[in-house]
């Protein structure tokens, strides 16, 4: 949802803009894919390991001096970057993209500057990766599951910006050892407490603030803990009514925390104690005689979200012996959403997750390496469901709530899930290494079973030249409300993806690097609306692209990267046999990034971003129904692409003093009136653009204690 306006929607829909239901609706598609096997949630508990052990505990030796040298020197081996260029990997530290200009320091916004990655909008920091929806993500912070990654509907993150050691973006064709998703993997690590001081920091922003305190507890124990608050609504406590539409809205609130407290057990056990949580709340209402309302009356009234979620877990990280590694978590994870949207829908869900993760790495020889995982969680979930069911679709336009039956759905479903999976790393020679493995889905709510082959291979052509190579079959549980008894069908099957990708790196002198690669996905049981069966597997796809990233790494003064995707993503109906361009099709993408250390007080920072135009379905004329309403009449679905977006951000850092920095950022530097979808009129006679982010300011302040 929107952090400003009510009005203005956080990702691009396939239908008109005055036609917000996603829009209103999508703390119900929160609500949805959290029951049983949304991205954000059960797919996420029920995902394999996403960092290896041996690669944890070696970070563990380079953030905390004071840990055992033995860990290091054992675990270090294991996983050598310099000689892991596998494909469609990106890896890059949580300074670099903390100061990408235009994000406001948060990490997770800068993803989308990275190849393969769609912005869906200005609101929404999601990214939609090589042909797959936002939704199709996994996300992975320190080995376990998060409730859900974006507040607001994708305006900020849940990751303390200052905590973070390192992203790892996987675009496609990764790993056995990651979960059933045909998006992509974003696999986040937090740097180990400090243990020198008892410290921490402020962080202030123009919306929010967040204070973070870490330090030692006992030789071989230290801690952090950080929150975080909006505060726009204590500052405007009245509620605003947008002059536009007319709606009334309250300042939005959202909030988050995280916690580590690692224990040292001895030079080879280390036990770590997790806590994370997020909440959002969000409320308006919308008059009956707005232009939406009166086009979809259900939509008329009072919205609301009020979300939360809360994990607690516990890592035991052990080296059994000098080639054998393990590492196992524990964990609990509780979600809850309370929502509502006129009177087209009422979600009352509550849900806990108990999981258990386990994986063995095996180092056979000094280029042998195996790793076994297993995965399994029981998912309890507390159903309350009153909605108007229109089974909407990516594959169909017309969806208009006011029209659909209404149904209500209370359950209790326990439902356990289970992933195995091997995964064989050999260095064949000393210039070529294969990886082959498999992933085994259980899944025991739809009774499925999938068992996929990966491949990956790596070929050193010269000393500073790689090729590399993937291919694997991937499967994902479809959207949740689509396979509920009654509301859906529990007779589906998953989404199924075989993704390839062949790409080479080479790397420069003076620290740079560039890599290009090419990829092509295919998709299959894509879900469908159906009149007898309420949803059928009856939809398929193709993505296809070609990406260039050169980067400049910090060495001196100057920093940065080239992001350059083409593409092209279609959608196939098979019942039909129309094709269609994806939602999220985007055939250019570019991200230029840079930053410049003027000084040891001032560091200078650009960024320019430029894709296609989003695409939407236009409406081209109207009709009465059955009962005298007007209703849309559609083009051809996503057959009008919007003008180029491109805009300028830029960004300064200024050091005070050794404790205080602050940053000031100028958000589209040049105000390009970006478009960002139509509203029509009541009528639909006449439509007027919607625009993103204007020029905007932002300024933030940090203080170290």
């Amino acid at each position: 949802m929107n952090s400003s306006t009510p009005r203005r929607q956080s990702r691009q829909s396939n239908k008109p803009q005055s036609r917000p239901s996603a829009y209103f609706l999508r703390p119900l598609c929160m609500a949805m894919l959290a029951i049983w096997g949304g991205k954000a949630l059960a797919q996420a508990q029920a995902s394999s390991a996403a960092a290896p052990s041996a690669a944890a505990s070696a970070a563990a030796a380079d953030t905390n001096p004071q840990a055992p040298a033995v860990v290091a020197q054992k675990l270090a081996p294991v996983q050598v970057q310099s000689n892991r260029l596998p494909a469609s990997k990106f890896v890059l530290s949580g300074e670099e993209l903390g100061r990408v200009p235009g994000t406001g320091g948060d990490p997770m916004r800068a993803l989308q500057s990275l190849p393969g990655v769609v912005a869906t909008s200005d609101d929404n920091g999601a990214p939609a990766i090589r042909g797959s929806r936002p939704e199709d993500n996994s996300y992975y912070i320190d080995f376990l599951p998060v409730g859900y990654v974006y507040h607001l509907g994708g305006y900020f993150s849940v990751v303390h910006k200052d905590l973070v050691k390192q992203f790892d973006l996987y675009t496609g064709a990764f790993g056995p050892e990651f979960d059933d998703v045909h998006g992509g993997v974003i696999d986040v690590t937090l740097r180990k407490p400090k243990t020198d001081r008892l410290g921490g920091q402020l962080n202030v922003g123009l919306l929010g603030a967040d204070v973070l305190v870490e330090g030692p507890v006992a030789q071989n124990q230290s801690f952090y803990f950080a929150a975080k608050r909006s505060y726009i609504d204590l500052i405007v406590r009245k509620d605003q009514t947008d002059k536009d539409s007319g709606v009334v809205y309250s300042m939005p609130t959202f909030s988050d925390y995280q916690g580590k407290y690692v224990w040292r057990l001895n030079p080879n056990h280390e036990l770590t104690l997790h806590a994370t949580g997020a909440s959002d709340k969000l409320k308006l209402f919308r008059p009956a005689d707005s232009d939406v309302a009166i086009q979809d009356p259900a939509l008329a009234g009072t919205s609301r979200a009020n979300l939360s979620s809360n994990t607690q877990a516990v890592v035991l990280d052990s080296v059994l012996t000098p080639q054998i590694s393990n590492k196992l978590a524990l964990g609990h994870m509780d979600y809850k959403n309370k929502s509502a949207a006129g009177s087209a829908a009422d979600v009352d869900l509550k849900q806990d997750s108990y999981f258990l993760r386990d994986q063995l790495r095996l180092r056979l020889g000094e280029d042998h390496d195996v790793t076994l995982g297993a995965v399994g969680f029981v998912n309890k979930l507390k159903l309350g469901l009153n909605l108007l069911d229109a089974r909407c679709t990516e594959f169909d336009p017309q969806c208009d709530l006011s029209s659909a039956p209404r149904k209500e759905l209370y359950d209790d479903l326990s439902i356990k899930y289970g992933n195995l999976y091997l995964k064989d790393r050999w260095q064949l020679t000393p210039n070529f290494a294969a990886t082959v493995g498999v992933h085994y889905t259980h899944d025991g709510y739809l009774k499925r079973n999938y068992t996929e082959p990966r491949l990956g291979l790596e070929w050193r052509a010269m000393k500073d030249t790689v090729i590399n190579a993937a291919w694997g079959k991937h499967n994902q549980f479809p959207d949740g409300i689509t396979v509920l008894r009654e509301l859906g069908n529990p007779a589906l099957g998953h989404v199924q993806a075989e993704q390839a990708v062949l790409g080479v790196t080479q790397r420069l002198p003076d620290a740079w690097s560039v890599k290009a690669e090419v990829y092509h996905k295919r998709f299959e049981n894509f879900v469908l609306g159906d009149p007898k069966l309420n949803y059928i597997n009856g939809g398929s796809g193709t993505s296809k692209g070609l990406e260039l990233f050169v980067k400049k790494d910090l060495t001196d003064k100057f920093s940065g990267w080239l992001s350059v995707s083409l593409a092209e993503t279609k959608r196939k109906n098979d019942i039909t046999g129309k094709e269609f361009k994806f939602e999220y099709d985007q055939p250019v993408v570019i991200s230029l990034v840079g930053n410049y250390k003027f000084s040891d007080k001032w560091t200078y920072g650009a960024k320019w971003s430029y894709h296609s135009g989003n695409l939407i379905t236009p409406v081209v004329g109207t009709r009465r129904d059955a009962t005298g309403r007007l209703r849309p009449v559609y083009g051809e679905l996503n057959s009008e692409r919007l003008p180029a977006y491109h805009r300028l951000d830029l960004r300064a850092d200024w050091q005070y003093s050794k404790r205080a920095s602050y940053y000031f950022e100028l958000n589209n530097a040049y105000n390009r009136d970006n478009i960002s979808g139509y509203e029509y009129t009541a009528d639909y006679s006449k439509r007027k653009k919607v625009s993103e982010l204007g020029l905007m300011p932002n300024v933030g302040f940090e203080y170290k204690f």
